[in-house]
């Protein structure tokens, strides 16, 4: 079996690889059980969590085992990591069955929630999105902002809330090359300038999660939700038309959804319906496709 270190995924990893192999995989019938997350019960409100997410090659339509995966992502949530979870990720062979991957499962999730979300940029946001504001702090952004950079070509982009360490990284993406990066702290002006908003977490200097009441972006505009706490207006979730990555399994049951990715990518429903429309993109907790997806991907190329 091979351990597969983080900095080996950064080496063999691309944003536009890493798009198409989860557009096939949303198209494709792989099999992802649905598992409740675990309660860990500790002392003085330590509780946590740990998360299983499972998937392998749908064999009984392939009509054979002599190729496919099985694979799980395994998470653990503690309060001491400030929301930061560990993981790993176990691959095995779907013909013979021995575990041959065991990867970082923290830098697996940073690469599959950015192309996730991008992803989902390239289908609802327009395609002459080019002025991004992002709105709150986020480790993920710097990969994040990569990965929109492979499906729009962006001219501006403005911080709102982001932390100078994170600033800085944002800057030495190279996919970040001829962007003009800014940084403000007038998000409500900022956003009726803006093609695209990411919603990506409280302000780095903020102990908790923001409510953003005076969010209103304007027509045609495309919202991210990287922070699926964010407490976003009443009157722009009933007018924006809502999508998430697997309505399986929605992240909010009460709201009227358009679609999700599988739907997107297999063309079963539309994206953005006309260009002033405002649409918006929340994941879901389910991720077991797309973290099986990305694994193999990196197994096969590591």
């Amino acid at each position: 079996m091979r351990i597969i270190s983080s900095d080996e995924i950064e080496a063999c990893l691309e944003d536009r690889p890493v798009l198409e192999t989860l557009r096939r995989a949303f198209r494709s019938n792989t099999v992802t059980p649905l598992i409740p997350d675990l309660a860990i019960d500790r002392l003085d409100q330590h509780s946590g969590h740990l998360s299983f997410q499972p998937a392998w090659t749908d064999f009984a339509a392939q009509g054979d085992v002599s190729r496919g995966y099985i694979g799980c992502s395994l998470a653990l949530d503690l309060p001491e990591q400030n929301g930061l979870s560990s993981g790993l990720y176990i691959l095995f062979s779907g013909s013979g069955g021995q575990p041959i991957a065991l990867i970082d499962g923290v830098r697996l999730n940073a690469w599959r929630t950015a192309g996730v979300h991008a992803l989902a940029a390239a289908y609802l946001s327009r395609e002459d999105t080019s002025r991004l504001l992002v709105i709150g702090d986020d480790p993920r952004l710097p990969r994040l902002l990569s990965a929109y950079a492979a499906v729009r070509n962006f001219t501006s982009i403005l911080l709102a809330g982001v932390s100078k360490e994170t600033q800085k990284r944002i800057s030495n993406q190279p996919a970040m090359a001829g962007v003009h990066i800014g940084v403000t702290n007038e998000i409500h002006a900022a956003q009726e300038g803006a093609d695209m908003i990411c919603v990506a977490g409280p302000e780095y200097d903020t102990q908790t999660h923001h409510s953003l009441t005076y969010l209103d972006p304007p027509a045609g505009c495309h919202i991210d939700v990287l922070d699926t706490t964010a407490l976003l207006p009443s009157e722009l979730l009933e007018e924006a038309r809502l999508f998430s990555s697997d309505l399986s399994n929605p992240p909010r049951s009460e709201l009227e959804w358009a679609a999700d990715l599988k739907e997107l990518a297999q063309g079963n429903k539309a994206g953005r319906r006309y260009y002033g429309q405002r649409t918006l993109f929340i994941p879901g907790p389910g991720t077991g496709l797309a973290d099986y997806a990305l694994a193999a991907h990196i197994f096969l190329r590591s």
